[in-house]
């Protein structure tokens, strides 16, 4: 067979499907979720203030906006180390918390898409509790609950690795927009059970509060 027809046999798929011959290229390992428009991704809290346990899922959308919601807590095993080593427990009186949570919708831009981000968090508090003195009529137990509404501005870096892997990091402050406040002294308590209550209110009440998170995470 001449070389002339070796060529002739050679071009005739090439020429006869060009479609299939254009699709033909070469292109860099990457990973396509990377590309995608909007992502959802979840972070828990290795190192979170004021409350330690914090969770959130949030939206991604083209790498310049993030929209989420998490809640975060102070749990009472936690939290009872912390009140006796501030004295609020002694041989008569106890101190406890129970419930000091939060829930919060999240925002941030990131005007770079890069890792760094501005953003702010718009949340709602929850915190409950009481003192309980031992006196020759019994014990007795004043109560407080509060709420309150808050907003956070902060600034931070959300980097994201190889396969999702998420790390962020954010600084803030925790400032007061509204809320209310109930505290509940039965009659005849000493004046310390009250002055101790209040200042178990005062925890949740007194702003501005300093808002530090450090995270892991996967965005998919």
């Amino acid at each position: 067979m001449t070389p002339r027809k070796v060529l002739a046999l050679y071009l005739l798929p090439v020429l006869a499907f060009p479609s299939a011959a254009a699709d033909v290229s070469v292109t860099p390992d990457a990973d396509p979720r990377g590309n995608a428009p909007v992502r959802v991704g979840a972070m828990i809290g290795v190192l979170s203030v004021p409350r330690p346990v914090d969770a959130e899922v949030f939206v991604r959308i083209k790498d310049r906006f993030a929209f989420g919601i998490s809640y975060s807590d102070l749990p009472n095993f936690v939290a009872s180390p912390l009140l006796s080593a501030a004295g609020a427990n002694s041989d008569t009186m106890t101190a406890r918390l129970d419930d000091f949570s939060a829930f919060e919708a999240d925002l941030r831009f990131m005007p770079f898409r890069s890792a760094f981000f501005v953003g702010a968090s718009f949340g709602r508090q929850a915190l409950k509790g009481a003192i309980t003195e031992s006196t020759v009529v019994g014990p007795q137990t004043a109560t407080v609950d509060t709420t309150t509404w808050y907003a956070t501005p902060r600034a931070g870096w959300l980097w994201t690795f190889d396969r999702g892997f998420l790390l962020g990091v954010d600084l803030g402050v925790q400032l007061k927009l509204a809320g209310d406040q109930t505290v509940t002294v039965p009659a005849g308590s000493p004046p310390e059970v009250r002055t101790r209550v209040q200042n178990l209110a005062d925890v949740g009440t007194s702003y501005p509060l300093p808002s530090f998170h450090f995270r892991v995470g996967w965005i998919f």
